[in-house]
């Protein structure tokens, strides 16, 4: 099917979303569908992340805050999926466009057939008109395999369906110098570089998330980062102005841009690079780092110093150097009972260990990912 100018996926936070109408800002809902369909008209394909099942589910459920059990979180998301959604397409309806309800785990991420089935679904939907509004699946996730929060879920699906551009709705004019509800003269920063401005991107993300949320500045600037190693263009700008999309459209300066120039990774390095939480990490010695990070090496079982996690195989893991500094993340050929054992030990010390015939590699330089 023929790919029209550009594609755009667009994350709005549950502090726009939330509201007194019955747990829900018909109202912003209103102007954002507005918004999409003049973007639709200018040959932009949408893909709205949206939160606010959450906080919809508390509102109907007389919760005062976010709740912190998970059972009592799956229920609230459970029973304000369905409020959000209809919200949404009552508001689509009024432009005659047709929307629809996406739920996505780590799961659907993490199993390289289910994330092909999940990015054959995306663009089947976008490419008869409809429009995905995608959540993650906060209703049957589990503390294990949760994204965490849909900022990170915007970055990964940006590369799943080869997003244009990622542009995240907030609360705030964008990424400020300091933290704008504590600091009223807090500075917009206009421009971030991923690569050159690491010192006071750590400064940055000591941010915190609100009452309604998981996410702050902290996830929102690792999403963009994310959405940057598929290729997609990145943006942090105020949801709050009736206009904000239309503007970005028509080329005007808002908000806070993201840019680094990381090179694309490759389709398989993609997927590898959606997948959320990691079960468990490795501190690696200087010679493995060394290895992984200048050499294009793979990294094998000799330059394991410490295995932190319960894991299988397959699994998604962090790379430390001495310090505690994350140098890569990849997929495990082991599982965390077995590297304990050869950790350390070169190859033909590891059949002698194990008493059976593994792969070399503890992670394929195929299947890691430089940080």
């Amino acid at each position: 099917m023929k790919r029209i100018k550009e594609r755009w996926v667009v994350k709005v936070g549950s502090s726009l979303i939330s509201g007194n109408d019955e747990g829900i800002n018909k109202l912003f809902i209103l102007n954002l569908v507005s918004q999409v369909n003049y973007l639709l008209n200018h040959n932009i394909e949408i893909i709205i992340i949206s939160s606010g099942a959450v906080a919809k589910g508390m509102h109907e459920l007389k919760l005062s805050e976010r709740p912190s059990s998970l059972h009592l979180l799956q229920a609230a998301a459970a029973v304000g999926q369905l409020g959000l959604v209809n919200c949404y397409q009552k508001a689509f309806n009024e432009f005659k466009l047709k929307a629809a309800q996406v739920l996505i785990s780590h799961d659907d991420i993490a199993n390289r057939e289910r994330y092909l089935n999940a990015r054959r679904s995306l663009q089947t939907l976008i490419a008869l008109g409809v429009i995905p509004i995608v959540n993650e699946n906060d209703s049957v996730a589990t503390e294990e395999i949760t994204f965490g929060d849909n900022d990170m879920l915007a970055g990964a699906l940006s590369g799943l369906i080869s997003a244009d551009k990622l542009i995240i709705l907030t609360d705030q004019q964008g990424v400020c110098d300091s933290d704008p509800k504590e600091n009223k003269s807090a500075d917009l920063i206009p421009l971030i570089d991923l690569d050159q401005d690491k010192e006071n991107i750590d400064k940055l993300m000591e941010g915190t998330s609100g009452i309604l949320g998981r996410g702050g500045i902290k996830t929102k600037i690792k999403a963009c980062s994310l959405a940057l190693e598929f290729g997609a263009k990145t943006l942090i700008a105020d949801g709050r102005e009736e206009d904000t999309l239309i503007s970005i459209l028509k080329g005007h300066k808002i908000g806070t841009s993201l840019i680094s120039q990381r090179a694309i990774l490759p389709s398989r390095k993609q997927w590898i690079a959606s997948q959320g939480s990691p079960s468990g990490n490795l501190t690696l010695d200087e010679g493995a780092v060394e290895a992984i990070s200048n050499r294009g090496g793979s990294l094998l079982p000799v330059g394991v110093k410490e295995v932190n996690g319960d894991f299988a195989r397959g699994s998604l893991l962090i790379c430390l150097d001495t310090i505690g500094n994350e140098v890569a993340r990849g997929l495990s050929n082991f599982s965390s009972e077995e590297l304990l054992k050869i950790r350390g030990k070169r190859s033909k010390e590891v059949l002698e260990e194990l008493g059976y015939p593994t792969d070399e590699e503890v992670i394929h330089r195929d299947n890691l990912i430089l940080n």
